[in-house]
């Protein structure tokens, strides 16, 4: 199979899996009542409403991108970063009714602007709000990811990280551990994910063990339940991603 092919593939298989993801989020937050919205989070001074807005103006952010590799017209992800998180404190006290339909209105419009990118508009680069600049291409899996991992952060009983589904695991492990190859400051040489090495600096120590616990370890979302350390005492801690 070609290259060409094999991006139509991935693109196809990212689309499905968003649209599944997504409407297990928005089942989620229909069986919130407003207290619990308004409950604390699973991030330092958030609350789950704070979470829930930030998920709908990274759709909308998202969909701004999707429609610049359309029409080739610039737009930012997001006006700035203070403009963001202020857009974020001021909605997040939406009742659950609120926040049910402004997830579900972003997650419809989104899926709308990805699924009109052709394959020749989807290599067109745009700039995430991060500013890492990347293909129109993996924008889909770049809101997945942003999906499972923030769903997870609500801290409701019926979605942790357990629930990552493993195609997003694995993917997203290799772009922390490129980035944390950047860096001085992991723990140990490599990570083995299902008999697969990953090096990320010199040495024997590694951990190991499948992918969706690995990427809960790397993000700081588990102390490493479910891996194995060789060469150290313990599952080190993992010093923030970004």
């Amino acid at each position: 199979m070609n290259s060409t092919a094999d991006d139509a593939v991935a693109w196809s298989e990212d689309l499905a899996l968003l649209g599944t993801c997504s409407t297990e989020l928005i089942n989620s937050i229909a069986a919130m009542s407003d207290a619990d919205v308004r409950s604390p989070s699973g991030l330092p001074g958030w609350s789950r409403g704070h979470v829930l807005a930030h998920l709908e103006g990274n759709a909308r952010g998202i969909g701004r991108l999707a429609r610049w590799a359309r029409d080739g017209f610039e737009r930012p992800m997001y006006i700035t970063r203070d403009v963001r998180n202020s857009d974020v404190d001021l909605h997040s006290d939406r009742s659950r009714v609120r926040h049910q339909a402004a997830v579900a209105q972003s997650i419809d419009a989104l899926a709308g602007d990805l699924a009109a990118l052709s394959e020749q508009q989807r290599e067109s680069m745009v700039v995430l709000g991060n500013g890492m600049l990347v293909a129109a291409a993996s924008l889909a899996r770049h809101r997945l990811q942003e999906v499972c991992i923030h769903h997870s952060d609500l801290g409701i009983d019926t979605y942790t990280w357990r629930n990552w589904p493993t195609p997003m695991a694995e993917r997203m492990i290799g772009l922390v551990i490129d980035d944390f190859v950047q860096r001085d400051d992991f723990p140990v040489a490599r990570v083995v994910v299902d008999g697969h090495e990953l090096q990320v600096n010199e040495g024997g120590t590694f951990v190991s063990g499948p992918a969706v616990a690995m990427l809960a370890w790397l993000l700081g979302r588990d102390s490493g339940t479910d891996l194995t350390a060789h060469g150290v005492d313990a599952v080190p801690a993992v010093p923030a991603w970004r």
